[in-house]
C-alpha cells in the first residue's frame, strides 16, 4: 500500500510540475522512478501489481488520446503531412535499427530502437507552436496532422514489432501477422466507431458515470483483445480511443476525454515510475554509453527534419520546411510507452532503455529551442 500512494502522491506531483514547465509528464514520472526507487532512495519496489495498474493507466492513456485526435485530422492537410510523417518515421526507423545493429544489439532490440524513435510529442510541439503564434499557420496545421499520423503509424508499427517478436516467425507468417494486425485493428476502430455512433444522445446527456465506465471497459477491452492475438495491449486501447472519438459529436466526445483524463491522471503514473525504478541506472557509467544517447538523439532529431524538408519542402521552401521538420523532433509519451513496453517484454535490455530514455529527455529539451530559433529567423 505504501508502493501505491508513493507512487500516486509523487508521480501526480511530477505532472503538475512538468506542465507547468512545459515539459513531458511522462519524462518527469521516469526521473521519479529514478528517485524514489532502487537506484536511489529505495522507497519503492517494482512489482507485478505496479506494472499490472501501470499498463491499464497507460492503454486509457493511450485510448484518450485517440478519442481527442480522430480520424478526420488525418485528412485536413493532404499530402504534405502524409510525407513529412512518413519520411520522418522511415528514416528514424532505419536509422535507430542500424545504429543499434553497429553497436552489437540484437535484431529484437534493435527493432525496437528504431520503433522508439518513430513517434513525435504531439503535445510538445502543439504547446511550442501555440506559443509562437503558428498553431494556425500553415506551419502548424501540417505538423499537428503530421504528429496525429506519426502516432497512429507508431503505434500500428508496435503492433506488428511485438506480434512478430514474440513468435520466431516464417516470412509468410510475418505477412500474415501484418495483415492481421491491420485487420483486427480497423474492425476495432469500426465496432468502436459504430457504438458511438449508434448510443443515444440521451444518455450520453443523462448517465454520466455509465458513459464513463462504458469508455473505460471499451478501451480496456480491445486491448486485451489484441494482447489475446499477440500484439501490444495499448494499440488495441489506441484505436479503440480513436473509432469513438470519430463516432461521437465533439461535445460528448471532449466532455467524456476530460472525464477520463481524472482516471489516467492517477493510473498512469505507476507505468513510468515503475519504468524509472525498474531501468538500473547504474549503466550510466558505461564509457560507451554518452556515444549511444548522442548518436540515438542525432538519428531522432536529424530524421525528423530531413522528414520535414523533403515532406514539406513545396510549402514554403526551406526555412519553412526545416521548422515543420524541427517541430516533429520532440519525443514524450509514446516513445517512452514504446520503450517501456519493450524493456517489460524483455526485448530491450537495461542499458537500452537508459539510453532511450535519456534521448526521449534530451529531444523534448532540445526541439523546443530549435523550433523558437527558426521561427525567429521566419518574422
Amino acid at each position: 500500500m505504501q508502493d501505491f500512494i508513493l507512487i500516486l502522491l509523487f508521480g501526480v506531483s511530477a505532472a503538475w510540475l512538468a506542465k507547468r514547465f512545459g515539459q513531458p509528464a511522462a519524462v518527469a514520472q521516469v526521473l521519479v522512478g529514478l528517485i524514489i526507487g532502487p537506484p536511489l532512495l529505495g522507497w519503492v519496489k517494482p512489482g507485478e501489481e505496479l506494472q499490472l495498474v501501470g499498463q491499464v493507466g497507460v492503454v486509457l492513456l493511450l485510448g484518450m488520446a485517440g478519442m481527442h485526435l480522430g480520424i478526420g485530422r488525418l485528412l485536413q492537410d493532404g499530402w504534405s503531412s502524409l510525407l513529412v510523417a512518413i519520411l520522418g518515421m522511415v528514416l528514424c526507423l532505419a536509422g535507430g535499427y542500424g545504429f543499434s545493429l553497429l553497436l552489437g544489439s540484437p535484431h529484437a532490440e534493435a527493432i525496437y530502437v528504431g520503433t522508439t524513435l518513430t513517434a513525435t510529442s504531439i503535445g510538445i510541439s502543439v504547446q511550442v507552436l501555440h506559443q509562437l503564434g503558428l498553431i494556425n499557420h500553415k506551419v502548424g496545421r501540417i505538423v499537428v496532422t503530421a504528429a496525429v499520423i506519426d502516432d497512429v503509424l507508431a503505434l500500428y508499427l508496435l503492433a506488428i514489432v511485438h506480434g512478430t517478436l514474440t513468435e520466431d516467425l516464417s516470412p509468410l507468417r510475418m505477412v500474415g501477422s501484418v495483415l492481421l494486425a491491420a485487420f483486427a485493428l480497423a474492425l476495432i476502430f469500426v465496432i468502436c466507431r459504430w457504438l458511438a455512433n449508434k448510443t443515444d444522445e440521451k444518455l450520453l446527456d443523462i448517465q454520466y458515470p455509465l458513459s464513463l465506465i462504458a469508455v473505460v471497459v471499451i478501451i480496456v477491452s480491445f486491448g486485451w483483445f489484441t494482447e489475446t492475438l499477440g500484439y501490444s495491449v495499448v494499440v488495441g486501447g489506441f484505436f479503440a480511443g480513436l473509432g469513438m472519438g470519430d463516432g461521437l459529436k465533439a461535445k460528448y466526445r471532449d466532455r467524456l476525454v476530460k472525464q477520463l483524463e481524472g482516471i489516467v491522471m492517477i493510473l498512469v503514473p505507476f507505468f513510468f515510475v515503475t519504468v524509472g525504478s525498474s531501468a538500473e541506472w547504474a549503466v550510466l557509467n558505461d564509457p560507451g554509453m554518452p556515444f549511444f544517447v548522442l548518436g540515438l538523439l542525432l538519428i531522432a532529431i536529424l530524421g525528423k527534419i530531413l522528414g520535414g524538408v523533403i515532406g514539406a519542402w513545396r510549402d514554403g521552401g526551406l526555412k519553412t520546411s526545416l521548422l515543420i521538420g524541427v517541430s516533429m523532433s520532440p519525443r514524450g509519451e509514446v516513445a517512452l510507452v514504446i520503450a517501456g513496453l519493450g524493456f517489460i517484454q524483455d526485448h530491450i535490455s537495461h542499458h537500452v532503455l537508459v539510453a532511450l530514455i535519456l534521448m526521449t529527455i534530451g529531444a523534448a529539451l532540445i526541439s523546443p529551442l530549435l523550433m523558437g530559433a527558426l521561427a525567429r529567423s521566419l518574422k
